[in-house]
């Protein structure tokens, strides 16, 4: 038997009403840096110089 993780980013904004950034299905590789990847090019999250991860809502 396998098990399955499935990585989830949050929001760092103080507040955030939708702070999760997921991918509904598995990818390869499954790094946390491919997921950030991911939801910047098809989701807008962004990563800050100073390492912090914000949804589209506080990315701008």
């Amino acid at each position: 038997m396998t098990a399955d993780a499935y990585l989830v980013i949050l929001c760092d904004h103080p507040g955030c009403e939708r702070p999760e950034g997921h991918w509904p299905v598995r990818f390869e590789p499954h790094t946390h840096r491919e997921l950030r990847r991911l939801l910047k090019e098809d989701r807008g999250w962004c990563r800050t110089r100073d390492g912090r991860d914000l949804c589209p809502d506080h990315a701008a």
